[in-house]
């Protein structure tokens, strides 16, 4: 019986269906989730950009699974201030994601603003745009049969531009915040055409709600609940708790409905400087996962200083 060769386009097929499962996992988590977003929740909602009166910057990096070779990892750096019209503030944001032969960068500014209500409730409305470069480097995959042409050369960068939006109310110390960062599904697969849904991003809907409870002058009970929602994959539930002492130093656990349990740690100083680190580990897969890192590092300049009303991060 002859047998016969496959072809280029069947190669192709292949490699597609290779990628997509590749971004099998990104597709469900292609939005990133920090642990930490209580310190900086323009992570996921443009409405919270310059929502405290002195301006300042972020820095979060996530690196998750590290006993696996090519694990994700994800580095967040973000910068927002509030305008001298006090009801208006915007923030800025650069981001690289990286999981295995797939990296994406990207660059986003976000306009907020507030409009009060009452003397003890406001709402605050945001938008945001962005602009990602999806990279697959398909050279650096590790080939049963050695010498395929298709994957010699990487395909190329594809710019995916996006909008999103955020809403946060708030009354008194309570705070209730719904956004959609992305709102435009974007083709994951390096190639051109028609593609599977498992290649595909999936808008994410993100609703949040927090407060604060004062149990004494020193210590503070901050509980959160964070619900994200996407076609195609199951509901991302998080129930979190952090009880900060004097505004200063911090601790916290979180559960998510996946069977995965975290704990942070956090420490302010005077306002200034702020250091996080949470650990989250997958209590179904601890033989194959050695849990996930993730650090914070806050900076507060000291312009307007005497105007803070609160160091509050609602």
């Amino acid at each position: 019986m002859k047998i016969v060769r496959p072809t280029y386009l069947y190669k192709g097929l292949l490699a597609i269906g290779i990628v997509s499962l590749t971004l099998l996992e990104l597709s469900g988590q292609e939005q990133v989730y920090f642990n930490q977003y209580m310190c900086n929740r323009m992570v996921y909602n443009p409405a919270f950009a310059g929502d405290r009166e002195i301006p300042g910057f972020s820095f979060h990096t996530r690196q998750q699974w590290i006993s696996w070779k090519g694990s994700p990892s994800a580095n967040l750096l973000m910068a927002h201030t509030r305008l001298k019209n006090k009801n208006a503030g915007i923030g800025v944001s650069l981001s690289y994601d990286r999981m295995g032969p797939v990296q994406h960068a990207g660059f986003s500014g976000a306009y907020s603003y507030t409009v009060q209500i009452t003397d003890k409730s406001k709402l605050m409305m945001g938008l945001q745009g962005e602009m990602r470069i999806l990279q697959i480097h398909l050279s650096q995959l590790q080939l049963v049969d050695q010498g395929d042409l298709l994957f010699e050369a990487d395909p190329g960068m594809k710019v995916q531009p996006n909008v999103g939006f955020g809403f946060n109310f708030l009354f008194q110390n309570y705070s209730v915040n719904f956004s959609i960062p992305r709102i435009l599904n974007s083709n994951l697969s390096p190639y051109g055409g028609e593609t599977s849904e498992w290649s595909k991003s999936h808008r994410v809907f993100y609703l949040e709600a927090s407060s604060r409870y004062d149990i004494n002058e020193s210590l503070k009970l901050m509980p959160s609940l964070l619900v994200a929602l996407a076609s195609g994959t199951s509901p991302f539930v998080e129930l979190t708790g952090m009880m900060l002492y004097r505004e200063r130093f911090g601790t916290g656990v979180f559960y998510r409905f996946n069977n995965t349990l975290g704990g942070m740690i956090r420490y302010n100083h005077q306002d200034r400087i702020t250091v996080g680190y949470s650990y989250d580990v997958s209590l179904g897969y601890r033989q194959y996962n050695a849990g996930t890192h993730e650090l914070f590092l806050g900076y507060n300049f000291p312009f307007n200083r005497a105007k803070t009303l609160s160091p509050r991060r609602f």
